[in-house]
């Protein structure tokens, strides 16, 4: 390892434990965590512009990313899960317990070696799919050539890259101090509900859209499609009592369909990866930069060893040395096999910040739901034990949705996939140690699952255990019909590959399980490049950028929003009582304002791409 390699992990990692813990508050709100890697690259190129601009730069910017990035893995693995203690005692009444910070550290410790092996040992067979479309990675590599060309050759920053972060960053903080709406929002009414359907203006999802192909896109977008018609239909709706089903009904009934599309797709990706095969003289890899080592490939082997005890160490503690600590193990060891290749493939068809971490969760929840009924491990306390398990799991996936993205960025550059390994792991184990005291922190301050800190998706898997696991009552119907949805959507993308046209069943299951507004605002940013590009073009390196930086912008006030909340920022400050006076048409109209200058933005710097030679 040289010095440069040495420098830039050191700086990757200081801005990864920081860029882990900050957002938690921001995601646990959102219930979605950016992709930071562009933002890394950018926190780089600026504090180094020199040396990015000497000889090695791409290189030094490709392993700042990979360390830089690693920490949000083990965020994102916990906010997801770990509230559902905290939930789940909420909403029966019972006293809430503190966030067990110990036991969090040791399962994220776990989940990283475990991902990180594994996306390791399955790094040529995911990095040499031609399908995959690496948005993410692929705006990276646009931003690391930017950062290391020459000057003459280098894109019109100021109008792509700079104006996408000031863009990314202004029209949410306008959003929060109230001069524009969030959402153009409307109304629909059935019997005595009534649904509210929006047009988001989250720039960041915009942003990732605009990164995706038009067909992914679109699928997202059908899907979301599939979930507001379920919705609309739904809503006015009874229950078994009589009773109209509520917003929360609903939307639980809508996230079951979702689950079982999701689940169809998984098992269908399970059944494409595994049965994928990559030759040792594969041409995807002539430059030879996905070659593992043998040597590597043992540290990666006894890293996901290594994890797999910690967990059944930290089992044998808590219920001792038994047929509970060896099943559960056992299903752990299972699931991280099959989900965490899956976890890597959905991150570079859809994007990390995008990627539906929750439908690989979804299905680990399940086999750990039914390892414990089996078991007869069926109480509320048992999610006591559940949950931690959940987390190392999920930060093990999270780790393939992070990793996969650098890893392909790095392999775009021209760098040996192996050369970023130490970096990821690096980054990964001290965020692990961070993240569980930070969302201590938020749990004191805001009360996890209270209105200030809603943490959707451990919500979401708070009403799968009460479902599963102590209620017993799992809605079959709605599974059912997610999983015939399912079926379709692999038919599709059958019947979509003997035309040579790429349907990802995986994209559509993303939008059903997703809510219905992040897939409308990701066709919103699809339509506004792919409409300025013109059927058969190449997408340009500005158009890339404007989408990093709405994302990166976004990110940053995330940031800033996260640290000042953390020290005690009321976020309400942020209101201005004579933006609050504004009419409602006024807001209206400012608002797709800003929607028109967003598009505007993209719209410019994709129009007239070359066209393929």
């Amino acid at each position: 390892m040289n010095r440069d390699d040495r420098f830039g992990i050191a700086f990757g990692v200081i801005v990864s434990t920081i860029l882990a813990s900050s957002l938690v508050i921001a995601g646990l709100k959102a219930g979605i965590t950016p992709g930071v890697s562009p933002l890394v690259i950018l926190f780089a190129w600026g504090a180094f512009t020199r040396k990015v601009a000497s000889g090695g730069g791409t290189r030094f910017l490709n392993i700042a990313q990979v360390a830089g990035s690693a920490g949000m893995a083990v965020t994102a693995g916990v906010i997801f899960t770990a509230p559902v203690v905290q939930i789940l005692y909420r909403n029966k009444g019972l006293e809430v317990p503190p966030v067990d910070v110990t036991s969090l550290i040791i399962l994220s410790l776990a989940g990283a070696l475990i991902g990180f092996g594994f996306v390791g040992l399955t790094t040529k067979k995911f990095l040499s799919d031609p399908t995959l479309p690496a948005p993410e990675a692929h705006a990276c590599q646009t931003m690391i050539h930017a950062a290391a060309a020459d000057p003459s050759k280098r894109p019109n920053l100021k109008t792509s890259l700079y104006l996408g972060m000031l863009l990314g960053a202004l029209t949410p903080l306008l959003v929060r101090m109230g001069a524009l709406k969030g959402a153009l929002a409307a109304h629909v009414q059935r019997g005595k509900g009534s649904l509210e359907v929006g047009l988001p203006l989250d720039v960041m999802v915009i942003g990732i859209g605009a990164l995706l192909t038009l067909g992914t896109g679109l699928l997202v977008f059908a899907g979301a499609a599939i979930r507001l018609i379920g919705q609309i239909w739904l809503t006015g709706e009874v229950d078994a009592a009589g009773a109209p089903l509520d917003a929360a009904a609903v939307e639980l009934s809508m996230r079951w369909v979702g689950g079982g599309a999701m689940g169809v797709a998984v098992v269908w990706s399970m059944v494409r990866f595994f049965s994928a095969k990559v030759s040792s003289d594969s041409g995807d890899d002539k430059d030879g930069l996905l070659v593992i080592a043998p040597g590597v490939q043992r540290w990666l082997k006894m890293s996901i060893v290594l994890g797999m005890a910690i967990i059944f160490i930290w089992l044998v503690n808590k219920e001792g040395l038994g047929a509970y600590s060896f099943s559960m193990t056992g299903s752990i060891l299972l699931c991280a096999m099959v989900m965490v290749g899956l976890g890597a493939i959905l991150s570079l068809q859809i994007g990390s910040s995008a990627s539906p971490v929750s439908g690989t969760v979804f299905v680990t929840t399940l086999v750990l739901c039914a390892t414990a009924l089996a078991l007869g491990r069926n109480s509320i306390d048992d999610v006591l034990i559940l949950t931690p398990l959940l987390v190392g799991a999920c930060v093990a996936v999270c780790t393939a949705n992070d990793s996969s993205q650098d890893y392909k960025t790095l392999q775009l550059c021209g760098v040996p996939v192996q050369s970023g390994f130490f970096a990821q792991i690096l980054g990964l184990l001290l965020a692990a140690i961070a993240v569980p005291f930070a969302l201590s922190v938020a749990h004191e301050a805001y009360t996890l699952g209270s209105p200030e800190l809603g943490a959707p998706q451990a919500t979401m898997f708070a009403s799968v255990f009460d479902a599963i696991l102590i209620s017993k009552e799992v809605p079959l119907t709605p599974v059912l019909i997610g999983a015939l949805v399912g079926v379709g959507a692999v038919l599709v993308e059958i019947f979509g590959k003997t035309k040579g046209v790429i349907l990802p069943a995986m994209a559509f299951a993303v939008g059903i399980y997703l809510p219905a507004d992040v897939g409308i605002a990701i066709l919103i940013g699809t339509l506004f490049r792919y409409f300025a590009e013109g059927k058969g073009a190449r997408q340009r390196g500005e158009s890339i950028l404007v989408a990093a930086g709405l994302i990166t912008g976004a990110a940053l006030l995330d940031l800033v929003l996260g640290v000042a909340i953390r020290y005690g920022f009321d976020e309400k400050a942020l209101a201005v009582a004579q933006f609050a006076e504004l009419g409602d048409m006024v807001k209206t109209a400012a608002t797709i304002g800003a929607f028109l200058i967003v598009g505007g933005v993209i719209f410019k710097n994709s129009k007239g791409a070359e066209p393929k030679q």
